[in-house]
């Protein structure tokens, strides 16, 4: 006969009662140690981040001033100020909390951040030295963000004194509303200022405008001759004289642009803008821009001229508007149709 399966409830009770106890005893006590540990990390949350000692920044760059705030754990707000001290864009004027205060980790300390100096026209700084003017202008414009750029000073011989402005561009007065180049005339006195020609024949367009923006010299350019016109690279210099020669600074230079026939399937045009301008008695600033059929303006070249005859050749779309401007004032346009 086989063995007989059945449920004893005495037999059950009598073993819990003897060998349970320590089972039921575990289970209380991991309780208790989970509700522990709970207790524990909510006790370090109401705790609240670590405390900290905010560091002092004043007068710092705000690079430096921002990893001393990452290493205290903090956040920086920034806050950008004019100022009457030159040359301390982007140093730190002020801060908030004090330095010394003792804060939470994570915090933000409000930084006030130079901007420059507020300078919204241009000042007139015709008749003195340029010695003088330009460390000033250094230390006051200096840094990527300023609006003011220093370019080179141009050398005039003259009978005022040696290094005295001639004359400015812009001119004094002028308002500041978007990035300024500052360009000086500058008196050499007895001395004539020599520069080498460079060599731009084979040059396109657009390197031609770079050259003509470095070189102090006035590049008189002629259509190229129509013969052999198969061998003629469009858009390009084919000729120029004095290659390489010493000369004195806004000497004339002749050269031969490749100007194209315009046919009616050409969608870009070659040629050369010519316009009369008034003669000066030193070099000003010109400007070349074009605007497309869309309204897109480009400039296309920026360089000092003397005045009188010009010439400047260009490579842009058919529906182009060529606008001259001299001293910032359209002088010439002409639509390339």
């Amino acid at each position: 006969m086989g063995k007989r399966i059945g449920f004893n409830v005495k037999e059950q009770v009598s073993n819990l009662s003897n060998g349970g106890m320590p089972l039921v005893f575990t289970v209380i006590l991991t309780f208790l140690v989970m509700v522990a540990s709970c207790l524990a990390v909510f006790f370090s949350q109401m705790r609240g981040a670590e405390q900290v000692m905010v560091p002092n920044v004043v007068g710092k760059t705000l690079t430096t001033a921002l990893l001393e705030m990452q290493q205290k754990e903090l956040y920086a707000k920034i806050n950008l100020q004019y100022s009457d001290m030159p040359g301390d864009v982007n140093t730190i004027l002020a801060q908030n909390p004090e330095p010394g205060a003792i804060v939470k980790a994570y915090r933000r300390v409000t930084l006030t951040v130079s901007r420059g100096v507020a300078i919204d026209r241009i000042e007139d700084y015709q008749g003195q030295s340029i010695d003088t003017v330009l460390p000033r202008l250094r230390m006051l414009f200096d840094g990527d963000s300023s609006l003011i750029k220093i370019a080179s000073p141009v050398y005039k011989q003259d009978a005022s004194e040696q290094g005295t402005i001639l004359a400015q561009f812009p001119e004094a007065g002028t308002y500041i509303s978007d990035a300024t180049m500052l360009q000086f005339i500058v008196s050499s006195g007895d001395k004539v200022e020599m520069v080498s020609v460079p060599e731009i024949e084979g040059m396109n367009v657009k390197q031609l405008y770079k050259a003509m923006e470095n070189a102090k010299l006035i590049f008189d350019f002629t259509a190229a001759a129509a013969e052999g016109a198969a061998d003629i690279k469009w858009g390009t210099v084919v000729y120029q004289d004095m290659k390489g020669n010493n000369v004195q600074a806004y000497s004339h230079v002749n050269a031969q642009f490749a100007a194209s026939p315009l046919t009616e399937s050409d969608t870009t045009a070659n040629g050369i803008l010519s316009a009369k301008l008034l003669e000066y008695p030193y070099p000003v600033p010109v400007r070349l821009e074009a605007t497309d059929k869309n309204g897109k303006t480009t400039v296309l070249v920026n360089f000092l001229h003397p005045g009188n005859s010009i010439t400047i050749p260009y490579s842009v779309a058919r529906g182009t508007t060529l606008t001259l401007y001299v001293k910032n004032r359209v002088e010439y346009q002409q639509s390339i149709d």
